[in-house]
């Protein structure tokens, strides 16, 4: 049989799922940030291709761009569910600092507005941390994988070790950044 909560825990629970339904929606700034790093760190491996592999962009140019926009889209996604799964666990670590920084701020105002700026402050932090290493994280995690899959691919010819080194290391990247739990 459930015992019933007390009235701090059930608000706890109430702001954990007002957090956690917020965290899924990201806004146009954080969507835009998202997609022109993934755009950058996508168009990366160009360089290591045209450079090292003496392909011509010229003549690869459609083969490089539908590479560089697949890879772009998948880095995009993983930036967006590692920082969901990250937001929600760094929303729950800075809540009591954020609530004591708030109470002192706020002192003399009622306990319903402070614990809404506290809420509304623990988010924004959570989300900025989150967005910065999410980013951070899964850049670093990407050119790992091609750099690797680059050097383990060197016989084969430039435009398959392109195609698969990019691509292969773009979905394993978004695979990777679904394998996280919310708590």
């Amino acid at each position: 049989m459930r015992q019933k909560k007390s009235s701090g825990e059930s608000k706890m629970t109430e702001e954990e799922l007002i957090l956690l339904e917020s965290s899924r929606h990201v806004s146009m700034a954080t969507s835009a940030l998202f997609y022109g790093n993934a755009f950058i760190v996508s168009a990366l491996p160009l360089w290591l291709y045209w450079r090292i592999q003496m392909m011509d962009p010229l003549t690869y140019a459609i083969f490089f761009v539908a590479f560089t926009f697949l890879s772009t889209y998948l880095v995009a996604y993983a930036y967006r569910k590692l920082q969901f799964t990250l937001k929600y666990k760094i929303a729950m670590r800075r809540a009591a600092v954020i609530q004591k920084q708030v109470s002192q701020e706020l002192s003399k105002e009622n306990k319903q507005k402070r614990d809404t700026k506290a809420s509304e402050r623990k988010n924004k932090v959570a989300d900025r941390e989150a967005t910065a290493f999410s980013i951070f994280y899964n850049n670093a995690l990407y050119l790992f994988l091609v750099l690797l899959l680059f050097w383990f691919m060197k016989t084969f010819h430039p435009m398959v070790n392109y195609a698969i080194t990019t691509s292969a290391s773009a979905f394993l990247l978004a695979f990777f950044s679904t394998g996280g739990t919310t708590k």
